[in-house]
């Protein structure tokens, strides 16, 4: 099983608060408004964005309208412990910002912040935040025989024009067809700012800041953030959703994308899914356990009197088809030293390349 809590290594400007904490954002106490406290967005949502928009405190690039909301804290005082606290809250399973919270309400709290204008109504429910199309995450579909691990990866392509500073988001999974065992951070997270990625009963959480104070960003392009393995325990046929989700965690970690400064929108979503396919081995086409002459010949002969139980096996160089061109693959294989057919070939499992051949039956696997 995977470990249940992973944090990437921090390299955020944070690591500095004993000098940051001395910055003190305050202003005289004036009509004072209703509000939910670590809504700094003041958008009706607590959430991602509203830490990416604290790190304001540092370069100003909007108004603030509440400053007793960014008081994450309520220690009367707007600073760097703020962002640090709702982190904390967001992603590290620690206490909930004090009252006004999650409903909102007057500042319990006598200090010199003020509330003038905060701007979600809290008369009606709390919206959704708004779909952007132009980010667009996805769940990579695989093929898995019983018993046999396979990755997936998660991907966030950003499209033409637009940037973003954070991201987070849950993948869920069926507990009875799918085990999760092991996540790993992806290639295009080894230089950010802080991430981490969670499991919990019935799938996994992640989320990503790419660069507290923008110093760097990311634009147009495919970033992959994560791959999970998974243990297929579903049988022969089964076709199993990985569906990005806004329930997993406590609080729950939304599907949601932070550009630049925020607030936060929601992506498109593009599921994944999990076919369950019979184990084989390639080039294995006689299914005695070995690959050795006996397997072209069998090929060649086949090829012209026999119609196999499993075509993935006979496609040696598993370009999608069952040809002559696969036994003078296997000859060169075995005689010439030319490379190895692709896997599944050392040890048994499903065909992880998507084509119109099939293996309906394969004796040569347990």
């Amino acid at each position: 099983m995977c470990g249940n809590h992973q944090t990437l290594p921090p390299r955020s400007p944070f690591l500095v608060a004993p000098v940051l904490a001395l910055i003190l954002l305050a202003t005289p106490a004036m009509a004072q408004n209703d509000f939910v406290r670590g809504d700094c967005l003041g958008d009706g949502n607590v959430e991602l964005g509203d830490l990416i928009y604290m790190m304001c405190i540092f370069c100003d690039p909007g108004p603030l309208f509440c400053y007793d909301a960014c008081d994450a804290d309520d220690n009367g005082i707007y600073d760097i412990p703020d962002p640090i606290y709702l982190l904390n809250y967001l992603f590290g399973a620690s206490v909930p910002p004090p009252a006004p919270f999650p409903d909102c309400g007057p500042d319990p709290s006598a200090d010199s912040l003020s509330c003038n204008n905060y701007q979600h109504d809290c008369q009606t429910p709390t919206p959704t935040p708004p779909l952007d199309t132009d980010y667009i995450f996805s769940i990579t579909g695989r093929e898995g025989a019983p018993g046999e691990t396979i990755p997936v990866d998660i991907q966030l392509e950003i499209l033409e024009g637009e940037m973003l500073a954070a991201c987070s988001f849950g993948v869920a999974h069926d507990p009875t067809a799918l085990a999760l065992t092991e996540l790993i951070p992806g290639t295009s997270t080894a230089d950010i700012d802080w991430a981490i990625i969670d499991a919990h009963d019935g799938g996994w959480t992640g989320a990503f800041i790419v660069s507290f104070l923008q110093l760097h960003i990311w634009d147009a392009g495919t970033f992959q953030l994560v791959t999970a393995r998974y243990q297929v325990l579903g049988e022969v046929g089964d076709v199993i959703s990985l569906d990005f989700v806004d329930t997993l965690g406590e609080p729950p970690v939304h599907t949601r994308v932070v550009p630049t400064w925020g607030p936060e929108v929601t992506p498109s979503t593009i599921s994944g899914s999990v076919t369950v396919g019979t184990a084989f081995r390639r080039s294995d086409v006689n299914q005695d356990g070995t690959i050795d002459l006996g397997d072209p010949i069998w090929d060649l002969t086949c090829l012209f009197l026999c119609f196999p139980g499993c075509l993935d096996a006979h496609d040696s160089n598993d370009d999608g088809q069952w040809n002559i061109a696969d036994a003078i693959y296997l000859l060169g294989y075995l005689f010439t030293g030319t490379a190895a057919p692709p896997e599944p070939i050392n040890m048994c499992g499903a065909d992880p390349t998507e084509d119109s051949l099939g293996c309906d039956a394969y004796a040569g696997c347990p």
